[in-house]
């Protein structure tokens, strides 16, 4: 997967080290450095600089890395120290889920299950760091500071009729709705997938399930504005073309995959096979299938500047099969990270696998499972997903370890689906009776606080 772009980060750092001549920037970014430790004082600098809303516990755990780490005098003791680091690099946040507690608990009023979340991140528009390079700056109210052009604190929910918008970060760290969509209520309709769009002082959400119909949802209208017709059975899973917000791909019930045209409501290709997830890869160039018996397919997106007339269809002979042995049964979710690719089938297992040799990096073992959609963390390190008994499995990519098992005594029923936060402070699940789950770091200092609390 292409590496995101940080030139406005590191020009952040640049400004900032300027006004710090006890910082010099090549103590930042020297190239002499290993990459974890360049890191690691990157990540010590801004916690330094970003004022009293400082997390003192993940700062001292830094300093520490950091002087595990000197410079070697020998060429061979420096490269067995940048190997050092770069397992380290691999493992260092890790602690951060071990710290997470519930916090919120939100319930429905549709009383059925949630289907499916999503943030709105509209890194396409927006660029900025991710994981725990984002740091939050804070007002003198105790409000979030963001760029307007920074959406990543809305999150969509969908279940039975209704659509619902949060902000994740509401008067601090709250998480409050924001508007509600509701569909006429038919006996055959119940809302199953959903991804954002993004429009100049707009949000639009795309919604769709059992009616066999896309519906476009305004944010600033509060109404349904275009509807996309031409399924003739439930919609399983739609997204959204990377390189534009004007394109969706969907999957389908009645055998087919579409790619459509947002703005004027047209399907510009059709391709025959039957998908039960989708997903593009990062240029856009492709995407691959998942299918109900565990077969993967992998197919080259036409050209979408110079769209058909009428509907061009394509059949299974013009994509490559890439793994039939990879799962046994339907495949729920499938994702690209790290130019990897991640698969998952409702019998549990999760494959990491290279879809150009074939080879398996890894598998994850997912006990008690369901039909449950997993969530990779935007810099691509950790993955989280849920499992049928109520808790949120969250295992390190890079290594392969469950790192944290997130649950609580009131969470007992499946988890349908679960994502990260863009910092990863917040992990957000959600499935059966319409509950809503959001477990957040906590540091140490303010567990011993509690547990002082508790003990008075």
């Amino acid at each position: 997967m292409p590496k995101r772009k940080d030139s406005k980060f590191k020009a952040s750092v640049t400004q900032k080290v300027t006004s710090a001549p006890s910082s010099p920037v090549t103590s930042l970014d020297s190239e002499s450095e290993p990459l974890a430790i360049r890191r690691l004082k990157r990540r010590k600098f801004l916690e330094d600089t970003s004022g009293p809303h400082v997390d003192r516990t993940l700062r001292t755990q830094i300093n520490n890395q950091i002087s595990k780490c000197p410079e070697a005098s020998s060429t061979g003791n420096k490269s067995r120290t940048a190997a050092n680091a770069n397992k380290e690099d691999a493992t260092v946040h890790d602690h951060i889920f071990r710290n997470f507690k519930l916090r919120r608990i939100v319930k429905e009023n549709h009383g059925h299950d949630i289907n499916a979340l999503s943030f709105f991140f509209n890194l396409g528009n927006y660029e900025a760091p991710v994981g725990v390079e984002y740091i939050k700056s804070y007002d003198k109210s105790g409000h979030v500071e963001r760029d307007i052009a920074d959406t990543s604190n809305i999150l969509a929910s969908v279940g039975d009729v209704q659509a619902n918008i949060y902000d994740n970060e509401h008067m601090g760290d709250h998480l409050d709705i924001m508007s509600n969509f509701a569909l006429n209520k038919k006996p055959e309709e119940e809302l199953l997938t959903c991804c954002w769009l993004c429009r100049q002082d707009d949000a639009l959400l795309a919604i769709a399930g059992k009616s066999a119909s896309i519906y476009i949802l305004s944010l600033a209208l509060s109404r349904t504005i275009k509807t996309l017709t031409g399924h003739t059975d439930t919609i399983t899973d739609i997204q959204k073309y990377p390189k534009d917000d004007q394109h969706l791909l969907s999957a389908s019930r009645d055998g087919s995959v579409r790619i459509w045209r947002v703005d004027d409501k047209s399907c510009l290709y059709i391709f025959e096979t039957k998908a039960s997830v989708v997903c593009w890869h990062p240029s856009g160039e492709t995407f691959i299938t998942g299918s109900y018996h565990g077969d993967i397919r992998y197919w080259t997106t036409p050209d979408l500047t110079m769209p058909p007339k009428r509907p061009q269809e394509f059949d299974t002979q013009t994509c490559e099969i890439i793994s039939r042995k990879m799962h046994t049964g339907q495949i729920d979710c499938i994702r690209f990270a790290n130019g990897n690719v991640l698969s998952k089938s409702t019998n549990g297992k999760i494959e990491y696998w290279n879809p150009e040799s074939m080879s398996k990096i890894r598998t994850f073992h997912v006990k008690n499972s369901s039909h449950s959609r997993f969530d990779v963390s935007l810099d691509e390190r950790y993955l989280c997903v849920g499992t049928s008994s109520g808790s949120v499995l969250v295992f390190n990519l890079i290594t392969g370890k469950l790192i944290a098992e997130l649950n609580h005594r009131r969470s007992m029923k499946s988890v349908k689906c679960c994502l990260f936060s863009r910092d990863y402070k917040s992990v957000i699940a959600a499935g059966e009776d319409a509950y809503i789950w959001r477990f957040d770091y906590i540091s140490d200092e303010t567990l011993k606080e509690w547990e002082n609390w508790k003990a008075n």
